[in-house]
């Protein structure tokens, strides 16, 4: 009897004893030490405003072509006697690429030669016995007409003997060789290309709406699959005049110097269209506060006090926002902690 009483007066003991071991296992490690936060005070995060810069810019994707290119053909037909180009050379204009066949247009320039230099003989002929002779000066003008044609004769000659060598129109890099000598060419066999890749020429597209902005030399940057790490600087250097009616948007092209030859007809390019340099507040994402069609951000005041701030945008870059109104610079703006806090909330800044 004297045990179960003693029991019974020990148990309230006994969970005093576990209580106080709890709180002192649980309590926190900042316990009786100094702290700077005071009662009912909501640790946020805030970043100062101010003015950077950015760029507001237009992406696309475009094609590139070469700023010149042609399939090389002959305007002759006859016979390949030599070929002077390998698959893939660099060639300059006027440089020979091949001959054809063209002992038959050499000799009738030499022919005509020889028939204009006998005509033009007997018109010197006939201006010495004009000079004394009413008769000759009627046969002077005949000849004269015939000296002419024949001088005729020769040039359309010439021209059709120079054609028999196929030479390079511009400054350019040729494709493969799709003949061979011997082979039969005429004005519908293609004999190679020759592409002018100095400067590259790339089209895109830009939405109607930025038609207002856009003008000649804008700078373009573009980017390659084939060089992720180098990017290449070009200028906007023809606006179409005409706006596609099925997609709204026109056609921009841009050309890039090609020094390196590191850009090729074909290729498809990320194009960043550069409209102009925006400086704003920019604040981060985060800080917004979307309700409905407004947006809103906390001010902190001097008093520590979170203000709830309607704020007008701009325009939204990669995780920033630049602010048109509603902040100054200085102010600071709570970025991390907005769903603890209400208007008027008094707050601290973490850390």
């Amino acid at each position: 009897m004297y045990a179960q009483q003693s029991g019974k007066a020990l148990f309230p003991f006994i969970i005093l004893v576990l209580i106080c071991i709890t709180g002192y296992l649980y309590l926190p490690t900042s316990q009786g030490k100094p702290t700077n936060i005071k009662p009912n005070t909501i640790v946020v995060s805030t970043i100062t405003a101010e003015e950077q810069s950015r760029i507001i810019s237009v992406a696309a994707v475009g094609n590139a072509r070469a700023n010149q290119a042609i399939d090389i053909i002959s305007s002759q037909d006859d016979y390949v006697t030599q070929i002077y180009f390998a698959d893939g050379d660099s060639i300059q204009r006027d440089q020979k690429l091949v001959q054809l066949l063209d002992a038959e247009e050499q000799l009738a320039v030499e022919e005509l030669n020889i028939q204009l230099k006998e005509q033009q003989r007997q018109l010197s002929r006939l201006n010495e016995l004009a000079k004394t002779q009413s008769a000759a000066r009627s046969a002077l003008e005949e000849q004269r007409s015939v000296a002419d044609a024949l001088f005729t004769q020769l040039q359309s000659a010439k021209v059709k003997l120079a054609q028999m060598t196929i030479k390079a129109p511009f400054d350019g890099v040729l494709g493969k060789k799709l003949i061979s000598t011997g082979s039969f060419v005429d004005s519908n066999t293609s004999i190679t290309t020759l592409d002018d890749i100095s400067v590259i020429k790339v089209d895109f597209q830009v939405p109607e709406k930025y038609l207002g902005q856009l003008k000649k030399g804008m700078t373009v940057t573009a980017i390659s699959d084939a060089y992720r790490h180098t990017s290449f600087n070009g200028y906007v250097s023809h606006i179409d005049p005409r706006i596609n009616e099925t997609t709204r948007s026109v056609q921009v092209t841009a050309d890039f110097a090609n020094n390196n030859a590191q850009l090729r007809p074909g290729m498809l390019l990320q194009i960043t269209l550069e409209l102009r340099a925006l400086t704003a507040i920019m604040l981060p994402e985060k800080s917004i506060i979307p309700r409905k069609d407004q947006h809103f951000i906390y001010i902190v005041d001097d008093q520590d006090k979170a203000q709830l701030t309607n704020v007008e945008l701009h325009t939204r870059f990669n995780g920033w926002v630049a602010v048109s109104k509603g902040v100054n610079i200085g102010q600071k703006v709570v970025t991390e902690g907005t769903t603890k806090i209400r208007s008027g909330s008094s707050v601290t800044e973490k850390g």
